[in-house]
């Protein structure tokens, strides 16, 4: 099982939080109640986990809220997939895109540890997948070995 760390999902948590936090404010003024509402939103909002799990099959995708109960889970069969794209985001971390025949694609964002991108690799090989490297994908590659 591997943790997925998205980068932009916190970013957009709290400037969200934010905003409706001075909405809630200018409209309603400063209250226990809308604190409370405001400190749930905050709990919620920042107890998303996302995991995923590369089985000898399939894989699986699912997305946790408050730690520990489940609120998506995807399995997806090698016959499922078109596409493979692994790619470079930020300062020198992998990140890897399941580009599925139907349905939605899977953004797997800094995927800890990060031999995970090796083991997802191998799933592809052994299952006839197409694999797409970028430039800066295949650079990070030579750059780690």
């Amino acid at each position: 099982m591997y943790n997925v760390r998205p980068q932009i999902l916190p970013v957009v948590c709290i400037f969200s939080i934010v905003i409706f936090w001075n909405v809630l404010r200018e409209f309603y003024g400063v209250s226990s109640s809308s604190f409370l509402l405001f400190l749930l939103l905050v709990i919620v909002s920042s107890s998303y986990r996302f995991k995923f799990i590369i089985n000898d099959d399939h894989l699986v995708y699912q997305v946790f809220i408050l730690f520990k109960y489940s609120v998506f889970k995807k399995e997806i069969y090698p016959e499922q997939i078109k596409e493979l794209k692994f790619f470079e985001v930020g300062w020198f971390k992998k990140a890897a895109v399941i580009k599925c025949i139907k349905g939605m694609n899977i953004r797997l964002a800094i995927l800890e540890p990060t031999e995970a991108y090796d083991h997802l690799l191998g799933f592809a090989r052994k299952h006839n997948i197409t694999i797409y490297k970028t430039k800066d994908y295949l650079r990070l590659e030579r750059r780690v070995k």
